[in-house]
């Protein structure tokens, strides 16, 4: 086979490691070493993310080149010229084994990408490492709207697919999903899924909930909220009865209650507030620390609200809402998880240092 004849994602355009790989061995490479992300730069070297940690790989430096490859690799012709218009892209590339979320954009040195691997296997909820008692909560919601925040890398997306699929499993209900773009692929099994592409099957985030509310929806899963139209739709959506379960970048329960308040405009913050303290079920904020071993464990803080802490959203005085984060509602804080998981031996006395120092300064 001649060199035009071998896919572009095939091509060895880059030596790691003292041998000339493709785009392709580099994806496949991920698992390998157990990376979350690769990064791709001109001007740098290749990068994986592994265990929380970017690390440099013994590579050339990446040309300018041999990113208009990496672009050749999964964007056509048209969809390089929007590229270049929009300053950014995303998308999803699948193989036999794995699944990955391909974003690109523009930096000093031109395009760059990084690429997350998401895996083609949903891991089975009860392997997530979340505490038993938050398990049993997940699964025990009927409606309302649940929000499960962090940083980025923090899993957020894998416990809520990996929740839903739980859900697939074992209920009859009807399912839909509103993601940009779609990582994990929901077949139907008890349930009926229904998965929607932002930008491909729908508009926007609010287009999709909106034309949700015309359909008999169990739960209803968003992605993110990123803008207000998608908070007021998801906010009603759970006054309608249904389960919404979404994500939010934040710091903690307090600071994504805050975060989606704050949204507003001054004047419409007392009915946002009126209508999380109606549809709020609970807010789930985890973070993914190294495990001893190998591998990263998730440490969580739960708050589920109850009577109090209906009453202060109404009222608006949030700052009395962090004492009802933990036990206080029948949950945790992450205090407590920590302290759990390094009694359990999962996570390194170091690691708990580092991350009660982090609170401390907090």
């Amino acid at each position: 086979m001649s060199d035009e004849e071998v896919p572009l994602i095939d091509r060895k355009v880059l030596e790691v490691r003292g041998r000339p790989m493709s785009i392709g061995e580099l994806l496949g490479g991920m698992g390998a070493v157990r990376a979350s992300d690769l990064f791709l730069k001109p001007g740098s070297q290749v990068r994986f993310k592994i265990a929380g940690r970017v690390a440099a790989f013994p590579s050339e430096m990446i040309t300018k080149e041999v990113m208009e490859h990496v672009l050749g690799c999964f964007l056509d012709e048209d969809e390089r010229k929007r590229f270049r218009n929009r300053m950014v892209a995303d998308l999803v590339h699948a193989t036999e084994h794995a699944r990955y979320r391909i974003h690109f954009g523009y930096g000093q040195t031109g395009p760059y990408s990084a690429i997350r691997l998401v895996g083609s296997d949903i891991l089975p909820f009860p392997q997530l490492g979340l505490p038993e008692q938050t398990q049993e909560h997940l699964l025990g919601l009927k409606r309302g709207l649940m929000i499960v925040c962090g940083t980025t890398d923090a899993g957020k997306t894998v416990t809520c697919t990996s929740m839903l699929e739980h859900v697939n499993q074992n209920a009859e209900k009807a399912i839909l999903t509103l993601e940009d773009p779609v990582e994990y692929v929901l077949l139907d099994k008890r349930s009926l899924v229904i998965q929607r592409e932002v930008g491909a099957h729908v508009p926007s985030f609010a287009a999709g909930v909106r034309s949700a509310l015309r359909e008999n929806l169990d739960i209803i899963f968003v992605g993110e909220m990123r803008d207000n139209e998608t908070i007021e739709q998801v906010l009603r959506a759970a006054e309608m009865g249904h389960l919404v379960i979404t994500s939010l970048h934040a710091e903690d329960p307090l600071a994504a209650i805050t975060r989606v308040i704050g949204s507003f405009p001054d004047t419409a913050q007392p009915r946002i507030r009126q209508a999380l303290a109606s549809t709020l079920v609970g807010v789930l904020f985890q973070r993914l620390l190294p495990r001893v071993g190998g591998g990263r464990t998730p440490c969580v803080e739960t708050m589920w609200v109850n009577t109090a802490v209906r009453t202060i959203l109404r009222v608006g005085d949030l700052s009395k809402m962090a004492s009802y984060i933990g036990k206080a509602t029948g949950g945790r804080s992450f205090r407590e998880s920590l302290s759990e998981l390094g009694r359990a031996r999962l996570i390194s006395s170091e690691t708990q240092d580092i991350e009660n120092a982090r609170l401390a300064s907090s």
